[in-house]
């Protein structure tokens, strides 16, 4: 994944659909920082997850 917040949630999508498309049954992400600039990422890895 590339540096900074805003790089990460431009290619999140991209690389969660493409664990979707090959069947993973698990993925393993360490969480980025717990701060604002971080929210969005954060969420959208939450609702992957549900």
């Amino acid at each position: 994944m590339p540096p900074g917040a805003a790089a990460v949630a431009h290619e999140l999508f991209s690389v969660l659909r493409s664990f979707d498309d090959r069947g993973a049954q698990q993925i393993w992400v360490e969480l980025p920082p717990a701060d604002a600039e971080w929210d969005g990422v954060r969420d959208r890895l939450a609702r992957a997850a549900a």
